[in-house]
């Protein structure tokens, strides 16, 4: 089978990221999640064009690069559908959470298509679940293909501050908040089940009124998370200079959950015996790059 190959040189929309093609040894993380449960992770990449100034990942171990250089390089793993393919048997029954460690709709996803690839994969596993997280429209360039999964898919769409002010500061090279109202609104329209990720919470200016504005998008639900600070985190720093300090009061998470569980009441559940799928119809598709098509 022929390895995804990248061309020699980016195109100038990724000037200035260090892009470091690799073979992956595995691609599916074991993870206990408080939210979903048992699963796995499934990160098409290691890094995040993104660079979001507060990401926890800028810690994990890292032979090649400092914590500093996180949003400069990304490796994008070209046998992740492959490596995916051989191991569908583990994803009977199970929860795929694409992805923790990066962003599977990162500007790269433009030209590798791995996200892609590896939901082309998911969707021949009828009994996987799969939440895609991300903070990018860019997840729009494969509506019809997460369409495709009925209700065994769902898009978390992280937007932690409905200021883009504040998102230009701590995450300047991520996509605007309007642009991911748009994208959350666009898929609630087509069917597919949306969470708002308020994760992690930064300034807000106002709580209710963001709370609202994610219910009027068509989400299903919304969560709210804390900031994860790294030991003698810099950020702690970029807070303090612009008067934000106060997103690491508990009880400042706790008046914008407040607002958010008011906009999104619990629901009660019930127990209903969950009935057998029916054998499951792929849906065709408009004619993309394919699986193992070779993208240049």
């Amino acid at each position: 089978m022929t390895p995804l190959l990248p061309p020699s040189d980016p195109p100038p929309l990724f000037q200035g990221l260090l892009v470091e093609p690799e073979e992956a040894r595995s691609i599916l993380r074991p993870q206990k999640d408080e939210r979903y449960g048992f699963g796995f992770a499934l990160s098409p990449y290691r890094g995040c064009g993104h660079g979001c100034r507060y990401c926890y990942v800028r810690d994990y171990p890292n032979a090649l690069h400092q914590p500093g250089d996180w949003g400069g390089w990304v490796a994008p793993k070209l046998n992740a559908p492959e490596l995916l393919w051989s191991q569908r048997h583990k994803l009977h029954d199970a929860r795929v959470f694409m992805a923790s460690a990066t962003d599977p709709y990162q500007p790269l996803e433009r030209q590798y298509r791995l996200s892609r690839r590896c939901l082309e994969v998911l969707l021949l596993c009828p009994t996987t679940e799969v939440i895609v997280h991300t903070r990018s429209p860019l997840v729009l360039q494969d509506l019809e293909l997460l369409k495709a999964f009925g209700d065994r898919l769902s898009v978390g769409l992280s937007i932690p501050t409905d200021d883009d002010t504040v998102r230009q500061v701590v995450e300047p090279h991520a996509p605007a908040i309007p642009s991911r109202w748009a994208a959350a609104e666009r898929l609630a329209a087509a069917g597919i089940a949306v969470t708002i990720g308020v994760a992690p919470l930064l300034a807000v200016h106002d709580a209710r009124a963001f709370a609202r504005r994610a219910r009027a998008s068509g989400a299903a639900n919304a969560w709210v998370g804390g900031l994860r600070l790294l030991q003698q985190d810099p950020f702690y720093k970029l807070l303090a200079d612009h008067g934000w300090l106060k997103v690491l009061d508990p009880d400042y998470k706790d008046g914008i959950r407040a607002a958010f569980q008011e906009a999104f009441p619990a629901r009660k559940r019930t127990r209903e015996a969950k009935p057998k799928a029916a054998p499951m119809a792929v849906a065709v598709l408009p004619r993309q790059p394919g699986l193992f098509d070779r993208v240049g």
